[in-house]
């Protein structure tokens, strides 16, 4: 029998009371749950429910409004071709510029506030004006005008979580958190699917390393919570599914989505540029801001009643484009592209607020739809597809929430979405990437010296 009584007893190691000797105890696995760890983790996580809940409530009534508006005035016909609308429109447009234009002087909203896309990038919504914005943007869209519904609806997401943040006091880290966690709350009740919301708003937003898991997690619980409340109520999501026929992959499709994604960086560099005219234009030539939207609803008002496709946010539009496009033809189509575009940077220039995601889409859409009728050897699906992700993969650095968002609601099949990554990606780099885009920015902010300055303080011209 063994003496078990001859060994030493072993000490117990000492215990440090410091976080470093801590830390280092617990090895490698104290990163693991360094999230559960996080002292606003869990807090964040039940905004991420009331963001949810709010803001699918608010969405509800918001598109709602926007919608019974938009019926009581314009009745679309069957097939809306060449001058099919109704000449009263330019009234109704006319006076949703004058209740625009009266609004923002009863708010004093300024000129120039961040877009959707820059408010993402600075994960932060003022809470103060979110209100006048959403009243002004509701009368914008029931008015007819060319912009979405996703400024008013993210834009009162971040407002809420950026308002709850500073009222609590939060730090930077979790302001930004809750802020992108309120947007996607917004975008989970427009978009057919809640994970498409976060990956949307990661990618614009790009959120700092120390915030991504946090924004992950609370922007995908948020957009799911107001998935789940939108959709029962509203019986279908804003972004509706495009019933196109499929097509089988070929390898001969990748190299003819490089033609496409530059076909598509070329429509995106002229909204570009229409963008810039329009504003320079209108704000050169009309002073009074408040005269400016009734300009601007008289000339899209027009321009609908001659294209009727060239109104609204351009959702239900897409379909009769796909669903009517060969009773429609090729020429009025790339009409309806064109013309959209002037009325989109039309409405952005001259005072009305909406957001440029859906009305991207629909410009991308039409043209592919064009294109199809223009070369028949080429599959519907893949040039609706291409394009709608395309056009605006050109201007908005987020490829993968595009090229999901367009796959999903077309259903092309899983081969199928080779060709259409292709051309998405060519027509980022032909714009973004390539620094096209952010030449065009620059070029339309400068601003013209002053005719009585001096010669020698001018700088001499660039060479590069």
């Amino acid at each position: 029998m063994a003496n078990t009584e001859t060994a030493a007893p072993s000490k117990p190691a000492p215990v440090s009371s410091s976080n470093s000797d801590s830390e280092a105890a617990q090895g490698p696995s104290a990163a693991a749950v360094a999230l559960n760890r996080t002292p606003g983790f869990w807090p964040m996580m039940g905004y991420a429910v009331v963001f949810g809940v709010v803001i699918a409530f608010a969405a509800l009534i918001f598109l709602g409004v926007m919608k019974a508006g938009t019926n009581a005035w314009f009745t679309l016909p069957k097939t809306p071709g060449w001058g099919t609308g109704h000449l009263w429109w330019v009234a109704v447009t006319a006076g949703a510029g004058v209740l625009v234009g009266v609004l923002r002087h009863v708010f004093r909203f300024p000129d120039k506030v961040p877009g959707t896309i820059q408010e993402m990038k600075e994960a932060r919504v003022e809470p103060s004006s979110v209100l006048q914005k959403v009243a002004i943007s509701v009368v914008s869209l029931a008015g007819g005008a060319s912009l979405g519904p996703e400024a008013a609806v993210g834009g009162m997401g971040g407002a809420l979580g950026t308002w709850v943040s500073e009222r609590r006091k939060l730090d930077e880290d979790e302001r930004a958190a809750n802020t992108l966690s309120g947007m996607s709350a917004g975008f989970g009740a427009l978009l057919s699917a809640p994970y498409l919301a976060t990956l949307l708003i990661t990618e614009v937003g790009r959120p700092k390393a120390r915030q991504l898991m946090n924004v992950l997690v609370a922007g995908l619980l948020s957009s799911s919570v107001a998935f789940a409340v939108f959709f029962p109520i509203a019986g279908d999501s804003f972004v509706g599914l495009y019933h196109l026929k499929p097509y089988r992959y070929h390898d001969w499709q990748l190299a003819a989505a490089i033609p496409i994604g530059l076909l598509a960086a070329a429509v995106a560099l002229i909204t570009v540029v229409a963008i810039g005219l329009c504003t320079k234009v209108f704000g050169g030539l009309i002073k009074q801001s408040t005269v400016r939207p009734v300009v601007g609803g008289i000339l899209f008002g027009l321009i609908g009643v001659a294209l009727p496709l060239t109104l609204f946010t351009g959702d239900s539009a897409l379909k009769t484009v796909i669903d009517q496009g060969p009773i429609l033809g090729a020429g009025l189509l790339i009409a309806v592209v064109f013309a959209k575009i002037l009325t989109f940077a039309i409405s952005q220039a001259t005072g009305f607020i909406g957001g440029p995601f859906f009305v991207a889409l629909f410009i991308g859409g039409t043209a592919g739809t064009a294109l199809h009728l223009v070369i028949t050897g080429l599959p519907e699906a893949l040039c609706v597809t291409a394009m709608m992700a395309a056009m605006p993969g050109a201007l908005v650095a987020a490829p993968f929430s595009l090229l999901l968002l367009t796959v999903l609601v077309t259903q092309i099949g899983t081969l199928e979405t080779a060709p259409v990554a292709m051309a998405v990606l060519t027509a980022y780099l032909a714009v973004s990437g390539s620094g096209t885009l952010m030449a065009l920015v620059r070029k339309g902010q400068q601003k013209p010296a002053p005719s009585d300055a001096p010669a020698a303080k001018q700088p001499a011209p660039s060479t590069t």
